[in-house]
């Protein structure tokens, strides 16, 4: 009878041991690819770069975002890198969000 309560008692404890894993959402952002994005960039430059973004704006086709969210299970803060880039005639003007613009970004590609 001991050896039933024990067994039960062990497996009421080790299931309460459940294992979350982590989320991973969107576009994975990598400095050294961001880096990459300058001005005048044609939107197929920007893909080849980037990847398709996650979304695009559906009042303007000049803005473009790429979102990525980590959720992980062992209780740490939520990871949220946001990238904006914004067009004008097809090409990228501006960027914005929570990476940083590189410093070459201002020097425009040759045509």
């Amino acid at each position: 009878m001991l050896k039933k309560l024990i067994c039960i008692g062990a497996i009421c404890l080790l299931s309460a041991c459940a294992y979350k894993i982590d989320i991973r959402q969107g576009n994975y952002i990598e400095k050294r690819d961001v880096a990459k994005l300058r001005k005048n960039m044609n939107k197929e430059q920007v893909i080849f770069v980037l990847g398709k973004p996650v979304l695009k704006d559906s009042f303007s086709k000049n803005k473009w975002y790429y979102v990525y969210q980590v959720d992980y299970g062992d209780g740490r803060d939520t990871k949220r890198m946001d990238l904006i880039l914004n067009f004008e005639d097809g090409k990228l003007v501006d960027m914005t969000g929570t990476v940083d613009k590189p410093e070459e970004f201002d020097q425009p590609i040759d045509e």
